[in-house]
């Protein structure tokens, strides 16, 4: 049998709780106290000593993790897309909720899906989403959402409930709040959940919010909202890599498809006024004309890492937006030939090969691989005429007498 004086009420806990709380700042034993009270002011100071981010927290902890991570992560060097994208980011700033901090945005050299925040207003996209989109107002579409966690303070939110408790004691050692700043404990914490929510999300809800949030700043900078659902569409219609599709659209995100469902929803029913009233921007050549090279370069990356499809579909976008380019040609025609063994996918390698050599007549390495896709043919004069152009070309070339010997051969 418990004993009345063991069983302490939970509502007379919580009332010490609260003197416990009021009494914050005070030191020494409280005497007097049924047993449990202790407990009891023991979660009164937790919750009072749990960590809560005023904006200059915010900033010096955004700068100190961003720092951490540009240590151990590429940027994409191109001053004048950072320039562009600055621009964009500005136009859904000056809309957007205020906060009392300037943002950034930084291009990530990595071919992967992905975008995030550390908060303090500095976003990074990865240059394989930046390259994905097809158009301006879909790159919106992810810009918006992750300042849309910034203005509704999901990051510092999410840190706060995730390790509010566990910081108590760092905080108190490092004396914090006299100092005005986080140690350095606290901010591996924070860099932690960061990483975690740049893969994860910020939990269903706060991605909803930001969905939501972010489609607001979109039409209200001018961009058109029918390009939101379609952001998410075109990612898993177009490129094969499911997985880094999956990490980024699922775990603690909403689903896909509930996330089309309700932006489709809100595009025809908020936004139809916007729809029917406004001119509102889906695409501009500056888009295409700035990502040109990150589509190619992420293409290449691709490719070599034999992500074939994506790759392919890298290198259409890039021949689209720049014909004369015969890197993108090149590429199609080496994919071609690699994922097809009938005569119509060596006729397109054959067709591609000869759009890289037009569009550069001294592109060296698209006449062995044309010399590769007539003896595939059947061809042997034009493969035996690509290779002898090669070897005028590079006569130096690393696989020159393989190549010799190949000529040679063929013309028995």
């Amino acid at each position: 049998m418990t004993s009345r004086r063991t069983c302490f009420p939970f509502r007379q806990l919580l009332f010490f709780a609260c003197i416990a709380i009021l009494a914050a700042g005070c030191s020494g034993q409280m005497p007097g106290l049924p047993e449990g009270a202790g407990m009891a002011i023991g979660l009164g100071k937790a919750f009072m000593d749990r960590p809560s981010f005023s904006d200059a927290d915010e900033v010096r902890m955004a700068q100190e993790n961003a720092k951490k991570f540009e240590a151990t992560h590429q940027m994409w060097d191109d001053p004048l897309l950072e320039a562009y994208l600055t621009q964009l980011n500005q136009r859904i700033v000056a809309v957007a909720k205020p906060r009392p901090f300037p943002y950034r945005i930084r291009v990530v050299n990595d071919s992967s899906i992905n975008a995030f925040t550390f908060g303090g207003g500095l976003i990074y996209v990865h240059a394989g989403l930046l390259a994905r989109m097809e158009n301006e107002a879909q790159f919106i579409t992810v810009l918006a959402h992750e300042i849309a966690h910034v203005t509704e303070q999901h990051v510092t939110k999410g840190i706060e409930a995730a390790h509010g408790i566990q910081l108590v004691g760092q905080l108190a050692a490092t004396a914090a709040a006299a100092t005005g700043t986080l140690p350095a404990a606290a901010l591996e914490k924070t860099y932690e959940y960061s990483m975690n929510a740049a893969i994860n999300g910020h939990g269903r809800s706060q991605e909803s919010e930001a969905d939501e949030v972010g489609l607001e700043y979109l039409v209200k900078a001018g961009f058109d909202p029918r390009e939101a659902p379609r952001t998410f569409e075109q990612l898993l219609k177009e490129y094969g890599d499911q997985t880094s599709i999956q990490n980024f659209f699922y775990g603690s995100h909403p689903t896909n498809a509930a996330r089309i469902e309700r932006t489709t929803e809100l595009v025809k029913s908020k936004y139809a006024k916007d729809l029917a009233t406004r001119r509102l921007v889906v695409n501009t050549q500056e888009f295409m004309r700035r990502t040109r090279e990150l589509v190619v370069a992420t293409g290449t990356l691709d490719y070599d890492t034999k992500r074939l499809n994506t790759a392919a579909a890298m290198f259409k976008k890039a021949a689209r937006a720049d014909a004369a380019d015969p890197v993108p040609h090149y590429y199609l025609g080496k994919i071609a030939l690699e994922t097809g063994s009938d005569a119509g996918a060596v006729d397109r390698a054959i067709a591609h090969l000869g759009d890289a050599t037009r569009a550069d007549a001294k592109y060296v390495l698209a006449y062995r691989e044309l010399g590769l896709a007539y003896y595939r043919k059947g061809d042997k004069p034009k493969a035996i005429s690509a290779f002898e152009r090669y070897l005028t070309l590079d006569p130096s070339a690393k696989d020159a007498e393989r190549i010799r010997a190949s000529i040679t051969d063929l013309k028995r």
